[in-house]
């Protein structure tokens, strides 16, 4: 068991591999069982007396630690010396990973797990109490502390190589693990090891190598390059989906309340609603003669004008040039504006095209008494008269429902691509929960 309740990390010592006489140093003497000769590879055990007997020998690792034995950080808020490295695979599989073993003298134990240049930190319930709350059972996933942890993957862990010193026969433990993901933290279900009939939780949290890195006093240039995604990665996409669903809607209601302020202070009302009977003009081809409306009054500093220009054609056109002015200054805006209304019977069925009717929209028209100057041309000069309805202040609603959608665009964009992340998270899983591809 790990030597902990001390104020400071216990002295190291130093002992002599029975086979090769290399010097092993350990750094929680006291606490440690086992340990492995870096040189011959012996692993060896203190019985009593503290008498080093080698129990066989150790495979090789294959891999040289990124973090050096006995090296010291701070890290999670707790001070901690590395004091073990193992190479892991799955029985029956090719996957393999590294864990460093985190020595503390207040709490004991913890680790670092990379896989693929993904590292996370796992410990049990010395540093998390509330992982004693959880039994053993048949998970598909775990409730803890507010979050839902799904099953990601179930293995058989076989140790293939280990440095260091460590409390238990490392070589003998052969643990059936379930992990379960709630990125960014993973929990890890171990079940029958050597010796125990009850299942040990441990809870992980992802980190980045660079906060190892400065943490340890390492160079981060030594550590793998990330492959793919980790189980317990997290999504940056997932982090803006979660910040603007909950924005999105008070945004929209927002703007929908805006329009109503909008409606109340400003209340839609007509200036004008009549029919012009309009005259052929003979010298030119398909032109009636112009004519001036009626005046009518804007009262508002500024308003918007919603023109609605109507016509009575039948599978002909009407091109409208309407001219705004203003009769204390002459200031105009102009714009014209084309009807087309076609319908026919072919084929056995009717069909129709266009309207009978234009609207325009002007914002910002100062104040002030104005008229409209009309220049009327049609393909049918039988055409007797022009409907023109003048609304200001109307509410456009197109507006609001065009940045409404706009206002939803992004939040869209954001859970496609959180969801594209998640599908590709899960492809490593043989739980996933998204449909794939046979």
């Amino acid at each position: 068991m790990a030597t902990i309740n001390l104020k400071a990390f216990p002295y190291s010592e130093d002992v002599t591999c029975p086979k090769c006489k290399n010097i092993i140093t350990l750094y929680d003497p006291e606490g440690s069982e086992y340990c492995v000769c870096s040189s011959c590879n012996s692993f060896i055990r203190f019985i009593a007396n503290d008498t080093p007997v080698i129990q066989k020998n150790a495979p090789p690792i294959k891999q040289q630690p990124v973090l050096k034995l006995g090296s010291v950080g701070l890290f999670n808020g707790y001070n901690f010396k590395v004091i073990g490295y193992i190479e892991k695979k799955e029985k029956d599989a090719g996957y393999a990973w590294r864990e460093y073993i985190l020595y503390n003298y207040e709490k004991g134990y913890a680790n670092f797990a990379e896989y693929d240049g993904h590292w996370t930190f796992v410990a049990g319930k010395e540093f998390y109490p509330n992982l004693e709350k959880l039994s053993a059972r048949s998970w598909e996933f775990i409730d803890f502390e507010d979050n839902e942890y799904n099953l990601f993957n179930k293995y058989t862990a076989i140790t293939t190589a280990i440095l260091g010193e460590f409390d238990w026969d490392i070589l003998y433990e052969w643990a059936k693990t379930s992990e379960f993901v709630a990125p960014p933290n993973i929990i890890y279900k171990e079940q029958d090891k050597p010796g125990t009939s009850t299942a040990d939780f441990y809870l992980g949290r992802y980190a980045e190598p660079r906060e190892i890195a400065d943490a340890f006093k390492t160079d981060i240039k030594l550590f793998p390059e990330k492959i793919g995604i980790g189980a317990n990665q997290p999504s940056v996409h997932a982090k803006r989906w979660f910040s603007v669903y909950k924005l999105t809607p008070l945004l929209v209601v927002l703007v929908a309340v805006i329009g109503f302020i909008s409606l109340y202070l400003n209340p839609q009302h007509m200036v004008m609603d009549n029919d012009f009977f309009i005259l052929s003009d003979s010298t030119k081809v398909n032109e009636f003669k112009p004519f001036v409306t009626p005046s009518f009054t804007l009262d508002k500093s500024s308003s918007a004008l919603e023109f609605s220009i109507k016509s009575d054609i039948d599978n002909n056109w009407l091109e409208t040039t309407v001219v705004l002015v203003n009769e204390k200054d002459n200031q105009s805006w102009e714009v014209t504006e084309s009807i087309e209304y076609y319908h026919g019977y072919e084929d056995g069925e009717s069909w129709s095209e266009g309207s009978q009717e234009a609207n325009v929209l002007l914002s910002g028209i100062p104040g002030g008494k104005y008229h409209l100057n009309i220049y009327p041309a049609s393909g049918d000069t039988r055409n007797k008269s022009i409907h023109i309805n003048i609304n200001a202040n109307p509410v456009v609603w197109r507006n609001v429902w065009v940045t409404i959608l706009l206002l939803c665009l992004y939040p869209l964009y954001a859970w496609l691509r959180m969801r594209n992340y998640e599908k590709r998270r899960w492809m490593n899983s043989d739980y996933s929960p998204y449909e794939t591809d046979k």
